[in-house]
């Protein structure tokens, strides 16, 4: 896998899969999680919401991003992801440090199935 996640970017090849294992430290029971990644005139690019859990009472959860999801034009956009939980409290969690953006790159694909030359 050519993906990669750090504290302040997400790398992927276009038309890569791309899972996101994440874990909390509390019961994430009916929380839902959102990932949003806008261009720099804050067009929606992707958007990804997850509804069931992995193991919600540990806090385990899979944001798993398709093929079709990742298939956007080559190029650096901005991303966060929140969680919502069932009281209605809402909290950005990545990127972790408040104040700082974080990158979705999505790098070029070289393997495609059109097969073009």
């Amino acid at each position: 896998m050519t993906s990669r996640i750090t504290s302040t970017s997400i790398t992927v090849t276009q038309g890569d899969s791309l899972p996101i294992l994440l874990t909390f430290n509390q019961d994430i029971t009916g929380a839902v999680i959102t990932m949003q990644v806008r261009n720099d005139d804050d067009k929606l690019i992707l958007s990804k919401t997850v509804t069931e859990h992995l193991n919600p009472l540990k806090g385990e959860t899979l944001l798993n991003l398709t093929p079709k999801e990742t298939s956007v034009p080559v190029g650096i956009y901005r991303t966060d992801m929140e969680i919502t939980f069932s009281d209605g409290a809402k909290y950005t969690f990545y990127p972790p440090q408040i104040g700082k953006t974080a990158c979705f790159h999505v790098t070029t694909q070289i393997t495609r199935e059109d097969g073009l030359i």
